[in-house]
């Protein structure tokens, strides 16, 4: 894990101690600590077969040869991954995200699955990203995960 990606992820931990702060049945059932190794796992390790978040959105914005398009996604992927981390990070009996489609739906390994073909469609503009991203989002939404934690 690069250096970098640690401290950026470091500089989330206040956002993160916000979010959690804010569900206290969680709360009540897992520690901060335990929580925010679980987001750092996520954003720079990974789960469910994939990188981490961080690592797949620098694999997935590298697919987007357009720079005003790349400028666009970049942000968008920041937000999705935070969001992601911020729920899945939760003890398992309260997040409302799953590592495999074993346990449920939504879950990582699919949404691994889908960005990386995505990826695979992406003609260098990013639409295709771009349109697996706003799918991701939506099932979020669906779900009411708050946003991201900036």
């Amino acid at each position: 894990m690069p250096t970098d990606d640690a401290a950026l992820v470091a500089s989330w931990r206040p956002a993160f101690e916000a979010l959690y702060a804010r569900d206290a049945q969680n709360a009540r059932r897992q520690p901060f600590e335990e929580y925010w190794r679980w987001v750092q796992t996520y954003l720079l390790e990974g789960g469910a077969g994939n990188p981490g978040w961080l690592a797949q959105r620098t694999t997935l914005l590298a697919r987007v040869r357009d720079a005003e398009a790349r400028a666009r996604l970049a942000p968008q992927l920041e937000v999705l991954g935070r969001a992601i981390a911020g729920e899945w990070a939760k003890d398992s009996a309260t997040r409302r995200i799953h590592s495999t489609f074993l346990q449920g739906r939504p879950n990582l390994m699919s949404w691994g699955r889908a960005l990386e073909t995505a990826a695979r469609r992406d003609t260098g503009d990013g639409q295709a990203i771009e349109a697996a991203v706003r799918a991701i989002q939506a099932e979020l939404d669906a779900l009411r995960v708050p946003g991201a934690v900036l």
